[in-house]
């Protein structure tokens, strides 16, 4: 997890960690040689405060991400794409969910997203959109955002995709509550964060006699939100203490009587044998909303087909398919019904040395329901893994943010 002002100092923090902590791994479509991390979450308190690219930047130059780039955000149709995330906002599903999200914060909703991922079409594509899901958070007068990336060039890609949800979607949501005096923060989750063995050089050139990040432009955002934290703990019953203990010394006020934090932490392993867990896996059988959105998902193609997916079986598929698939991905929410209510929003599967990585994107969760979350994450996995030689590798959870209606939890009685 890295916190910083602008994307200068993220850029190089995040590639000198890929650099000395990734683990190598084979792309799944043109087999080119990667180094990849899992889930690096970055916090950009300040994005307007430095320059778009950071310095020596071996991706886009400035003037071409302006020129070239920024109309993909800015666009609402295709063109000769086969996406663009302009059109995955207002297009894909027959209607402009950035409108939707201004309407629903409005209403005095907190949290609302836009969703980019449609089953029907990219659980089966060769070229699926990498961001997923665009969240936003209205905080008195302030816009934050949080952006869920399946997979990240973080040597090639990363400051430009930031630059066009900064410049284009948080520009165009925090319009109808300010303008620029209303945005704030951006905060990135990188599924699979990489950078390719072939950029290795430039980027030793691009590193080689920097000096330090300096902020010659005055602070905007004072007093904004100090980003996620990432908890220490990996076993269940610590992270419930934890969030006991951090909660009340970092959570805050939202209105009246609610009190939100963000935050993320990885379990080891997550035992099955709690409260609930009959009842979650009788959700899951497709009891419930839930367990239906999972089953019986019914969506449109980009080609204009209606088809209903088994959203857990696909997955399977995908696992034996293609074992180094980025690309597994689990969306309940449906904007074809405008569905925007179900937790969690995203889950993404990937499957690394024998092992079934797994992150999960949670939003407005109630914590009093965090072990109930975490169950539905857990059942998923072991329907996935099912009888074969897998393993449950690591498994990240964010809560963007949770909520609480007391500042003071007790969460020893759910376990």
């Amino acid at each position: 997890m890295i916190r910083t002002r602008n994307i200068d100092a993220a850029w190089r923090s995040c590639i000198n960690t890929i650099i000395r902590k990734g683990i190598k791994q084979v792309t799944e479509d043109k087999g080119q040689e990667t180094r990849e991390t899992f889930c690096a979450t970055i916090h950009l308190s300040d994005w307007s405060t430095g320059n778009i690219v950071p310095r020596n930047y071996i991706g886009l130059s400035e003037d071409m991400i302006l020129k070239n780039y920024i109309p993909q955000y800015l666009t609402s149709e295709r063109g000769e794409h086969i996406y663009t995330y302009g059109w995955c906002a207002r297009k894909r599903f027959m209607f402009n969910q950035l409108d939707f999200v201004k309407n629903s914060l409005a209403s005095g909703k907190n949290v609302a997203f836009a969703q980019f991922w449609n089953p029907a079409t990219d659980l089966k594509s060769t070229n699926p959109p990498c961001i997923n899901i665009v969240l936003f958070h209205k905080v008195d007068s302030k816009i934050h955002s949080t952006v869920y990336i399946r997979s990240n060039d973080m040597a090639r890609a990363y400051p430009d995709d930031v630059a066009g949800v900064y410049t284009v979607f948080l520009t165009e949501v925090s319009s109808r509550f300010g303008g620029k005096k209303a945005m704030a923060t951006l905060t990135t989750i990188s599924g699979s964060a990489h950078i390719y063995e072939t950029s290795l050089n430039e980027l030793e050139q691009a590193f080689f006699g920097s000096v330090s990040s300096s902020n010659p432009r005055p602070r905007v955002n004072e007093g904004n939100l100090a980003g996620p934290i990432l908890l220490r703990s990996h076993k269940l019953r610590e992270v419930l203490s934890e969030i006991e203990l951090k909660f009340p010394k970092y959570s805050k006020l939202q209105g009246e009587g609610k009190f939100y934090l963000y935050f993320g932490f990885n379990l080891e392993e997550i035992n099955l044998e709690f409260k609930e867990s009959e009842e979650v896996e009788r959700v899951l059988g497709g009891a419930g909303r839930l367990g239906k959105a999972l089953r019986s998902y019914r969506a449109r193609t980009d080609e204009g087909v209606w088809v209903t997916i088994d959203q857990i079986e696909s997955a399977k598929k995908k696992l034996k398919e293609s074992k180094s698939s980025r690309r597994i991905i689990i969306t309940p929410n449906n904007p074809w019904e405008k569905v925007y209510d179900l937790n969690p929003l995203l889950i993404q599967f990937l499957l690394r040395h024998d092992k079934l990585y797994t992150s999960a994107l949670f939003a407005d969760y109630p914590i009093q329901r965090i072990v109930r979350g975490i169950l539905l994450v857990r059942a998923i996995q072991k329907e996935l893994i099912g009888g074969n030689t897998l393993r449950l590798g690591p498994t990240a959870l964010f809560f963007m943010p949770g909520t609480s209606s007391s500042r003071n939890l007790d969460l020893k009685n759910l376990v």
